[in-house]
């Protein structure tokens, strides 16, 4: 009875001893490492400028969608999609007494979305993955380049101006003048204003203008004529008469 009891203690000593090394063997292989796309960050953010990240906080859905994320619950959470004229410029998450900052474009995590399994860093003697406790997305708007063309035009000569500028909208105004003194200007989106000014007046000579009136002086001279020979007959019969 002796013997078969210090046989059945040593069974019972090696198998707590491998149930052990199983239990700790296993807790070690759930132990979770650090993500290496992130940069671990001790205590808390609450802004961008916490952060050290350019822009402000986006807000979905209009600049992203996600998945998962759900704050006291998740451990991880997706970005799907971004907005065109949207540029992330990084994503905190964090879990614990601390949080990691995500860069697009650095430390493998691609420049564009999708970006999966984002998480707090590790906490806890077994460096478990937390579950978030908040996150945010920061980025700015994308800037956009405009090209105007104007184009001014007097008699033969053209000149066309090409100006670039980023974030404006401009309009295009095209001004022409004619050889008679007439100017307009247009511009895209608004009023048309036109300005007409006639040739100015000029003088000319009396041989160049056309004559519209009546001149009788001929007439006149007739008549003169005709009642001076009258009188000369009528002087002329009378002398013959007393002669």
């Amino acid at each position: 009875m002796t013997f078969i009891g210090r046989r059945s203690l040593r069974a019972a000593v090696a198998g707590a001893l491998l149930a052990t090394g199983f239990v700790l063997g296993t807790a070690t292989a759930q132990a979770a490492a650090e993500d290496p796309r992130a940069t671990r960050h001790e205590g808390n953010a609450s802004t961008c400028a916490d952060a050290k990240l350019a822009g402000s906080i986006l807000t979905s859905p209009d600049d992203y969608t996600y998945t998962r994320g759900k704050l006291e619950d998740d451990q991880y959470l997706d970005i799907l999609t971004v907005s065109p004229d949207i540029t992330v410029t990084g994503i905190v998450v964090k879990g614990g007494n601390a949080y990691n900052v995500y860069e697009p474009g650095k430390l493998g995590l691609p420049d564009s979305p999708p970006w999966t399994d984002l998480r707090a860093p590790v906490t806890g003697q077994n460096d478990n993955i937390p579950q978030l406790s908040h996150w945010f997305v920061c980025g700015t708007e994308k800037t956009t380049t405009t090209t105007t063309t104007a184009t001014s035009t007097t008699g033969t000569e053209t000149t066309t101006t090409t100006a670039s500028s980023a974030t404006s909208s401009t309009v295009v105004s095209t001004t022409s003048q004619s050889s008679v003194g007439t100017s307009s200007s247009s511009a895209a989106g608004g009023a048309v204003a036109t300005t007409s000014g006639g040739p100015k007046a000029t003088t000319q000579n009396a041989e160049e203008l056309a004559y519209t009136g009546f001149d009788g002086g001929w007439l006149i001279a007739l008549g003169a004529a005709l009642v001076l020979g009258g009188a000369a007959l009528v002087f002329v019969v009378r002398a013959r008469r007393k002669a």
